[in-house]
């Protein structure tokens, strides 16, 4: 799912633990920002996905419970093990 979504844009100045310095505050509080910002962003396209396919609708709520064949309980499977 993930992979198929293009990735944040390369204008923005992409920090890291290699760049920053750990003991300064307001850079680690720059990369912290910087996480949670593009976690929010894919948390957010994961969302419009799960709504797209019908999964959950606008407020949030289960719309499919439903389990596949193979992960119900009665279900004849073999994990191999």
């Amino acid at each position: 799912m993930l992979s198929e979504k293009p990735l944040p844009s390369p204008s923005v100045k992409r920090l890291s633990l290699d760049v920053i310095d750990v003991e300064n505050d307001a850079e680690l509080d720059a990369l912290t920002a910087q996480v949670l910002a593009a976690g929010n962003k894919i948390a957010e396209l994961e969302r419009a996905e799960m709504i797209r396919k019908g999964i959950i609708d606008e407020r949030g709520n289960l719309l499919k419970t439903e389990l596949p064949e193979d992960m119900r309980k009665d279900a004849d499977r073999d994990f191999g093990g």
